[in-house]
């Protein structure tokens, strides 16, 4: 496919630009050319100062009738045979590196918010109900209301064409109005769902714009953030890009909701080796959980830690057998090994010491080797059935084409890993046929540093072994991880579970699903640890809404028992 795009801009309505720039994306025979707007500062200030004077009308819009226009929104992009549905399937799995079927599923996930039940379970979960937004609600001895912020900027990122349509349900539902900064890695999505708003409601779409600047533009910014016409910035993004606009922000006092770069992982019990079958359910849909956005998302799984604590056990046999040469040993499952080490460790009194070594230490490492070389009930066989969920899934939804560039970069990991881990016999690399591209699972023996982590992007998938989860804490702490912990999905029995939560919600992260479901959320939940839409309104209440202050009378001061304000006259 050769396609070229033009894509506009949404300043309450489709709107192209004299001054474009243009993206190209080839993979293998196909090739993408997209081009942009890029939005001056005059026109970025005139467009915020156009919206701030909406902002009555967005407040005064009843629920109903917003809900209304999101739902035939939603139901509109839920037609397979809607015209921009179509042009939008196929061209983001060139942008992305997806199948359509898979760019198809993510969407439809996305778009889940663009509905009038699932808008209002998100306002019941954060913020108590609708009726906040409408009225003054009696609390207790006041009257609370939510007001909306005004102008919301969302800042986005790129590395997810669901972030457009998430962000601005958010700035919606809270009757605040929109301007988007688009990414220039996704300058698409959100533009196309904003001109289905126009078709179904023009009064609406005129409360939200969608531009692209260069990020790089500190002077768009600080102008947009001084003219007053801006309350509240959500911004998502690299650290870098958070920390400049949190800057420049605060500088001006507005309010700013980051949702900054995030890792996630799984951690699995090593109750997982009881049961072949789970092992290999549970792999399976770990690698669904890979596949999803290509694990660019904040959520996506980039490594395994399985648990599997030292078995106390030694390496020969009473009539000094030579167990690694046995062909018939070599055979066996991993419970008769188990129990001939165990009968042999007994006839051992004493501790050795060889080398500087400890024998007993040395015979246990010894033993789990062994395990792995001869059971799938291990943390290598786990990596091997995760490979095969890996293969399965990309039969199921198979990546698009990978560009010359993600070619080259999953080479020159493959290649990290090799040299500095296969040679040294301290990993196992595993892939498809042909030393195809599609996927990769490293299996460490140690654990992996900062930099390897963040190597697991496009189906490459680290899984590695811990003897407890004080040795994740240790490697979370050692390699400064704390602030980008998110999601971490367990799987193991309910104490198991409890006790991960615990220490690593300590540490930092927010999210802890079940193994397989990193993908699945709950409306009215929070998101990075905090209710994102509670911070796009503010909480304001009327103090003792039952008297009829023009006829109030002397009122007792709280702080003098026994005697009363003075009348007005004789102050």
């Amino acid at each position: 496919m050769n396609k070229k795009l033009k894509i506009p801009g949404f300043i309450f309505k489709p709107l192209y630009s004299h001054n474009t720039t243009k993206e190209t994306v080839k993979r293998q025979d196909d090739l993408l050319e997209f081009e942009f707007p890029v939005f001056d500062k005059d026109m970025v200030l005139d467009t915020a100062e156009k919206l701030a004077a909406r902002k009555r009308r967005a407040h005064d819009r009843d629920l109903d009738e917003l809900f209304e226009i999101m739902d035939q929104v939603g139901s509109l992009w839920m037609d397979p045979n809607y015209d921009l549905r179509k042009e939008v399937l196929e061209v983001i799995p060139m942008m992305t590196g997806q199948s359509r079927e898979l760019c198809e599923i993510e969407f439809l996930g996305t778009i889940r918010l663009w509905n009038k039940k699932n808008s209002e379970l998100q306002l019941l979960g954060e913020l108590g109900g609708r009726e906040y937004l409408e009225d003054w609600i009696q609390k207790g001895s006041a009257r609370l209301h939510a007001q909306p912020r005004g102008v919301v900027l969302h800042n986005l990122a790129g590395n997810s064409f669901g972030l457009g349509p998430t962000s601005l349900s958010y700035g919606l539902i809270t009757k605040n109005v929109n301007l988007i900064k688009l990414s220039h890695q996704e300058p698409y999505v959100t533009v196309k769902l904003c001109e289905s708003i126009a078709e179904v409601d023009k009064k609406l779409s005129k409360e939200i714009a969608v531009l692209y600047w260069k990020g790089s533009r500190g002077d768009i910014y600080d102008e947009l953030f001084n003219s007053g016409n801006i309350d509240c910035v959500l911004a998502w993004g690299a650290i870098f890009s958070i920390e400049d606009i949190r800057r420049r922000a605060n500088r001006y006092g507005i309010k700013i909701i980051d949702n900054g770069p995030k890792l996630s992982f799984s951690v699995i019990s090593e109750d997982i080796f009881n049961d072949e079958k789970t092992m290999q359910e549970i792999a399976q849909k770990v690698a669904i959980d890979i596949v999803f956005w290509n694990q660019r998302a904040c959520l996506s799984p980039r490594v395994i830690y399985i648990i599997d604590k030292p078995v106390k056990s030694a390496i020969a046999d009473d009539n000094n057998n030579n167990i690694l040469s046995s062909e018939k040993d070599q055979t066996s499952d991993s419970s008769s090994l188990s129990n001939l080490f165990e009968d042999s460790i007994d006839k051992i009194s004493h501790t050795s010491e060889i080398d500087g070594y400890d024998m007993n230490t040395l015979m246990k490492r010894s033993v789990k080797l062994l395990r792995n070389k001869f059971s799938e009930l291990s943390p290598i066989g786990f990596a091997k059935m995760l490979a095969n969920g890996l293969r399965n899934a990309d039969e199921i939804l198979p990546r698009a084409n990978l560009s010359q560039t993600d070619s080259l970069e999953m080479q020159k990991k493959r290649e990290y890993f090799f040299v500095n881990y296969v040679t040294q016999n301290k990993a196992t690399i595993l892939y498809p046929p042909k030393n195809k591209l599609d996927w990769t699972v490293v299996y460490m023996r140690d654990l992996p540093k900062m930099k390897e982590i963040d190597m697991c992007q496009n189906r490459f998938v680290i899984c590695c072994r811990l003897s407890s989860i004080q040795d994740l804490i240790y490697n979370i702490r050692r390699e400064d991880l704390q602030q980008y912990l998110q999601t971490v999905s367990i799987y193991g029995e309910d104490s198991f579970v409890k006790q991960v939560a615990e220490e690593l919600s300590l540490l930092g992260a927010f999210r802890f699903p079940r193994a397989g479901e990193h993908n699945s959320n709950d409306f009215g939940l929070p998101w990075d640890g905090k209710y994102v839409l509670q911070d796009m309104i503010r909480w304001c209440y009327i103090c003792f809404p039952e008297e009829d202050l023009n006829n109030r009378k002397k009122t007792q001061s709280p702080l003098f028992k026994g005697r009363t304000y003075p009348e007005k006259e004789n102050l």
